[in-house]
């Protein structure tokens, strides 16, 4: 099988990535704390932030597997896909239900544009930090399973 190398996610990377979304996640939840919107509207956006959030880190795993399966898949064609066009299908639906529960929310809010802008923005910021932390976390785990097997043929051939 050939094997790509890819080179490690920096440090600078993987503090930026998590940095990032810890303060889109500080920042919006600081935004909605501090408006004065019934508790019902508080909770609205705060779930929809979490379900837009979720779905940013499964449609990441998902659209990384399915590149992966279909590189594999033409060496090896009976290789068993990591994911079903069902959950595929709700990654996606999961992911369009969010951004529009949100912007349909935020659209026919009475709220004044700069606001609308902030969310808009912040929503932005943590979709794209979720996304940057999956990888960088799922580059990690990979970088130790590769890091372990390099070491014990070092130390084997020693």
């Amino acid at each position: 099988m050939n094997q790509t190398y890819r080179k490690r996610n920096t440090t600078a990377f993987t503090l930026a990535s998590y940095f990032a979304l810890a303060a889109g996640l500080f920042l919006f939840c600081l935004g909605v704390y501090n408006d004065n919107w019934e508790l019902n509207v508080k909770g609205y956006y705060i779930l929809c932030m979490v379900l837009i959030t979720i779905s940013c880190i499964v449609m990441q795993k998902v659209v990384r597997d399915n590149t992966e399966d279909r590189e594999i898949r033409l060496e090896n064609p009976k290789h068993r896909m990591r994911n079903t066009a069902a959950f595929t299908g709700m990654a996606i639906a999961g992911l369009v239900i969010g951004y529009g529960m949100f912007f349909i929310g935020l659209y026919n809010a009475p709220f004044q544009l700069n606001v609308k802008g902030y969310y808009i923005a912040v929503i932005l910021l943590i979709s794209y930090s979720a996304i940057g932390v999956q990888k960088v976390t799922r580059d990690n785990a990979e970088d130790k399973d590769i890091l372990a097997e390099l070491e014990s043929k070092r130390d084997y051939q020693g």
